[in-house]
C-alpha cells in the first residue's frame, strides 16, 4: 500500500511542476505551468521576449503578430487569427499580470514548433518559417488540427499516410531518414513512423510508394491519450552525410533517432500538426 501511495506522489509531482520556457533562445524570466501534463505558457512574457505586443481589456486579448491580426477571450477555447477560428484545447486564463495559454495556442499563433526536455523539464519553440530545409504535406497545412483519417483505427480514424514532399536539402545530403514523433510529455517523443535509408534523390514519401524495405516502424495512426489536450506531432525529415547510418535495435523516439544520427544529421525539415482525443 506504502509503495501505491508512493508511485501516486511521484506522478503527481511529475506532472504539477514548474517548467522553463525558451522561446528563440530567449529563456523567459516567468516560468511555465504544468497541470496534470498539460503546458501552459506565459503569454505576456512569451510576448515580450519576441518584442510583440497584447492589448488586455477585461476578459478580451487582443494584438498583431508579425502582420497576423489575433483575438482571444479569457475563459473560452476559440483563438480568431485574421478572422478564422482555431479550437484550443484548453481555455485562457490569468490576471492583468500574467496570461496563460497552452503550448498548442502559442504554437499555432506565432507559428513556432515546440520540444519537450523531460530531464531539464524545459519546454523550447523554434521558429518555423525561419528554416531552410521545407517540407510539405499535400493533405493538411501545418500547425492545423489533424484530419480523422489519419488517427488510429482503434479511435475510428483509418490510418492513412500522408503525402509528403520536401526541398531544398542540404547538397551533400546521402540519404534521408523520415519520422513522426509525438512531443507530448506523457509520450516523451514516441515516434509512430520510421523510414529509414531513403535515397539522396528522394524528394517525398506517399501512400503508394514501395518502402517496406527500409521501413523500421509503418505508419498505422496517431493515438493521443484521452483527456491529455492537444499532442504537437511533428513529421521530422533528416537529411544524413551517410548513405546508411548504422542502428541497433528500434528508435522508439526522436531522442533515439538523434542519438543514433549524431554526428551525420546535416539538417532536419520539420511539419507540425495537432490531435486529441
Amino acid at each position: 500500500m506504502m509503495n501505491s501511495i508512493e508511485d501516486r506522489i511521484s506522478s503527481y509531482l511529475q506532472w504539477n511542476r514548474p517548467v522553463t520556457v525558451v522561446v528563440d533562445d530567449h529563456r523567459l524570466p516567468v516560468i511555465g505551468l504544468m497541470v496534470n501534463s498539460q503546458i501552459y505558457i506565459p503569454l505576456k512574457a512569451y510576448f515580450q521576449a519576441l518584442n510583440q505586443k497584447l492589448v488586455a481589456q477585461g476578459f478580451n486579448v487582443s494584438g498583431d503578430y508579425l502582420g497576423d491580426q489575433f483575438e482571444f477571450t479569457l475563459g473560452t477555447k476559440t483563438l480568431r487569427i485574421n478572422g478564422i477560428s482555431f479550437p484550443l484545447d484548453q481555455a485562457p486564463f490569468g490576471s492583468n499580470q500574467e496570461i496563460y495559454v497552452s503550448a498548442a495556442f502559442v504554437a499555432v499563433l506565432t507559428r513556432h514548433t515546440y520540444e519537450w526536455a523531460e530531464s531539464d523539464r524545459l519546454i523550447l519553440f523554434l521558429p518555423l518559417d525561419d528554416a531552410n530545409f521545407e517540407v510539405s504535406i499535400a493533405e493538411f497545412p501545418p500547425f492545423s488540427v489533424l484530419p480523422k483519417q489519419f488517427l488510429h483505427k482503434d479511435l475510428g480514424g483509418d490510418g492513412h499516410i500522408p503525402t509528403l514532399f520536401w526541398a531544398n536539402a542540404p547538397k551533400e545530403t546521402k540519404s534521408f531518414a523520415v519520422m513522426l514523433g509525438d512531443e507530448h510529455p506523457i509520450a516523451a517523443g514516441y515516434s509512430y513512423w520510421n523510414i529509414l535509408g531513403l535515397p539522396a534523390s528522394a524528394t517525398g514519401v506517399a501512400a503508394k510508394d514501395d518502402l517496406s524495405r527500409l521501413t523500421q516502424r509503418s505508419y498505422r495512426g496517431v493515438a493521443p491519450m484521452q483527456s491529455s489536450g492537444y499532442h504537437e506531432y511533428l513529421f521530422y525529415i533528416f537529411a544524413l552525410d551517410e548513405a546508411k547510418v548504422a542502428t541497433t535495435g528500434a528508435l522508439n523516439t526522436i531522442d533515439d533517432a538523434k542519438r543514433v544520427f549524431h554526428g551525420h544529421i546535416l539538417d532536419v525539415g520539420i511539419y507540425p500538426t495537432f490531435a486529441m482525443l
